[in-house]
């Protein structure tokens, strides 16, 4: 592809974005700084509202860090988000997440991670995820994982479930241009006792790097689970654009 067609394809999908605005999933495999060592700081939002009939108004700021050394690596991410139709909130979210990777000479790497997330607007009130795992380098450009995970959920009738789930996961990237690159990950979430309850994320994101520092993702995101929180949806799936900066 072209350096003309490649702005030019960005430009088409700059000016889509409004169109197609909606909440992003954070994607935690594109936001690693794998196999980088140092200190990394990266946060990214969107800001939007509109005035008339009904008055508009959403944002979503996220922040993350890394700090990689030789044989560790550590991630956390943290992320909010709200939505307001004529100052009634009908939409927000709070998601907080620390993995830790511990390296070693050879594959497979162990990490751990704890989760906590928020959002009443998709019926439940809050998740709780621990979890320890293997990490596999398959290929430069792809990434797996599997292990398992202890899940705390909570609905907004205040019903409770804990599950023990298989955690696994796949991650790769495709150059399309020198400034264009196609990342997917997929989740699949299963419990382990009882494979038919399971959860499964999809996501495809399209990043515009501008310069070293600063990227635009476009976002196309499907969640799916087979036993939500009761009067919940069991498909969910958006588009969504994504600003980024990267201090370093």
């Amino acid at each position: 592809m072209s350096q003309k067609l490649s702005k030019l394809l960005f430009l088409f999908f700059l000016l889509l974005s409004p169109v197609i605005f909606s909440e992003a999933i954070v994607n935690v495999e594109d936001l690693r700084r794998d196999g980088e060592k140092g200190f990394f700081a990266n946060i990214s939002g969107s800001l939007s509202f509109s005035r008339g009939n009904r008055n508009r108004d959403s944002f979503s700021i996220q922040s993350s860090l890394d700090y990689n050394i030789e044989d560790l690596e550590t991630f956390f991410v943290v992320k909010r988000s709200q939505k307001k139709i004529n100052q009634n909130n009908y939409d927000s979210a709070t998601l907080a997440h620390l993995r830790l990777n511990f390296l070693f000479k050879k594959d497979p790497s162990l990490e751990t991670f704890i989760q906590y997330s928020k959002n009443p607007f998709r019926k439940f009130n809050k998740r709780e995820l621990i979890g320890l795992g293997a990490r596999f380098n398959l290929e430069n450009n792809l990434k797996a994982g599997i292990g398992i995970m202890n899940e705390n959920e909570e609905d907004l009738s205040a019903i409770t479930d804990n599950s023990l789930r298989l955690s696994s996961y796949l991650h790769s990237e495709f150059l399309i241009d020198e400034n264009i690159v196609l990342d997917l990950s997929a989740f699949i979430q299963p419990v382990i006792n009882s494979l038919s309850d399971y959860k499964a994320t999809l996501i495809g994101q399209l990043d515009f790097h501008i310069n070293e520092n600063f990227k635009i993702s476009l976002q196309y995101n499907t969640f799916y689970d087979s036993k939500p929180p009761s009067n919940a949806v069991k498909k969910e799936e958006g588009f969504a654009t994504v600003f980024s900066y990267n201090f370093n």
